[in-house]
């Protein structure tokens, strides 16, 4: 029975336990292939600043996949699971950048691989339940790694009563669900966390909308999570500045072939595009020895792709400021470089741009506060990036459809989708942590 709940947060329901051992005198049978690890699904924590702080990684489950109470085996085999797929990929990279908000049962703090991972950086979620017992060996443990650095949340209802009082001493985030937007419940909860443990840091969850979001930000909430990032709420009211039309506008002369002296003639009519034209070549990431300062040469340096992607990433930034910009250009960073990696085995290089391309602009609606079709019209596009974003059809729509399955709970359709496209599921979680990477560090240069 372990083996076939285990199967169902790797999306291998059925799974059979291992063969027994073939007797000396048989040939032995071939060793059965070992189990891909599970899909990492990812949520973003934002700041008050508005920016991507941290994320909060967990294992994607299959439909109908639960951890339940009181049976602990199940819970450790599923932390394991959890933490060696973090491992594989690699997750101290991220960290040096973000945090990793990581949920486990309190009993996997005694786990081997708990004493071996970075301290900093990471926050332990402790997963509280019915059966969960705080005693004196817990309240050690968590000293223990508190004095290595290691940091720990826990939920606002799983502490409130009194017996579990002495886990707050050890917390430094406290979780509450703000869905339900109870003003009055949510302030008598935070103010009884506390009177109990006072200075400790809340954390929003299933933050719906954005006006849900100011309302915990008034709160003085200090991390917020939830759909509100790239919720598609506000599309009747255009976010579409004079610095956003002047980009739509290189982007289209770039596709239509505008030679360099006619593009730099127009970014001279916009002294701050210019400037952060220039500041992007002579960032770290252009790799340059020598410092860039005019227009046409740092257009010769880019080049009309380069030129291209950029001018898509200040789509996002380049208008009026607006409330989540940043994040939302994190996510659609993500989800592009996700897309056009996982096209790199079986696509050409035009053909991976394209993709690229196709993943950033799924969320262009968001940021300009329009419907899709309407931000498209303005945007000279390939056929096939316009179908894939709008219908979800065409040779680059699965692509995009896996890239944005990566941030859903859904095993299934993972599965289904990384074999059509050929990719083995193994190495998602992969092509996952190394999009985080690129893209908090191109994120930083737009």
């Amino acid at each position: 029975m372990l083996n076939r709940l285990v199967g169902m947060w790797s999306g291998k329901a059925g799974a059979a336990a291992p063969p027994r051992a073939v007797p000396a005198e048989r040939e032995p049978a071939p060793k059965p292939a070992a189990k891909a690890p599970s899909v990492m699904r990812r949520e973003a924590l934002l700041g008050r600043d508005q920016k991507v702080a941290g994320y909060t990684f967990m294992l994607r489950r299959a439909a109908g996949a639960q951890v339940a109470p009181g049976m602990p085996g199940v819970r450790r085999l599923y932390d394991e699971t959890l933490l060696a797929n973090l491992q594989r990929m690699d997750i101290v990279r991220l960290l040096e950048q973000r945090m990793a908000f990581v949920p486990i049962a309190p009993a996997t703090l005694d786990h081997p691989l708990i004493d071996g991972w970075p301290a900093a950086g990471t926050v332990w979620v402790l997963d509280i339940d019915s059966q969960t017992l705080i005693d004196e060996a817990l309240l050690a443990r968590m000293g223990e790694l508190k004095s290595r650095g290691c940091n720990f949340a826990l939920d606002a209802d799983a502490v409130v009563r009194p017996e579990r009082h002495a886990m707050l001493r050890h917390a430094d985030y406290v979780v509450m669900d703000a869905n339900s937007e109870d003003i009055p419940a949510i302030t008598a909860q935070m103010a009884a966390v506390s009177k109990v443990a006072a200075g400790k840091r809340f954390v929003a969850t299933d933050v719906q909308t954005l006006e849900a979001f100011h309302m915990c930000h008034k709160l003085q909430f200090s991390l917020f999570m939830g759909p509100f990032i790239t919720r598609r709420e506000t599309l009747d009211s255009p976010a579409m500045g004079p610095s956003r039309a002047k980009v739509l506008d290189l982007m289209n002369r770039v596709r239509t072939g505008a030679e360099q002296p006619e593009l730099a003639a127009q970014f001279r009519h916009d002294p701050v595009l210019s400037v952060r034209l220039l500041r992007y070549v002579n960032s770290p990431g252009m790799g340059l020895m020598n410092k860039i300062g005019g227009i046409e040469q740092a257009l010769m340096v880019m080049g009309q792709d380069k030129l291209y992607r950029w001018l898509t990433l200040i789509l996002f930034t380049g208008g009026q400021a607006q409330e989540l910009d940043q994040a939302v250009l994190e996510n659609a960073l993500v989800r592009g470089r996700v897309a056009e990696q996982l096209a790199g085995r079986a696509l050409f290089a035009k053909a991976r741009d394209e993709i690229f391309v196709a993943g950033l602009f799924s969320l262009l609606d968001v940021v300009m506060r329009m419907p899709m079709e309407q931000v498209l019209k303005q945007i000279s596009l390939p056929a096939e990036i316009t179908e894939a974003i709008v219908s979800r059809r065409g040779p680059y729509a699965p692509y995009l459809a896996l890239a944005i399955a990566c941030e859903q709970d859904d095993q299934s359709s993972i599965e289904a989708l990384a074999g059509q496209i050929g990719r083995d599921v193994a190495d998602i979680n992969g092509v996952h942590m190394d999009a985080l990477l690129w893209a908090q560090r191109l994120s930083a240069d737009a």
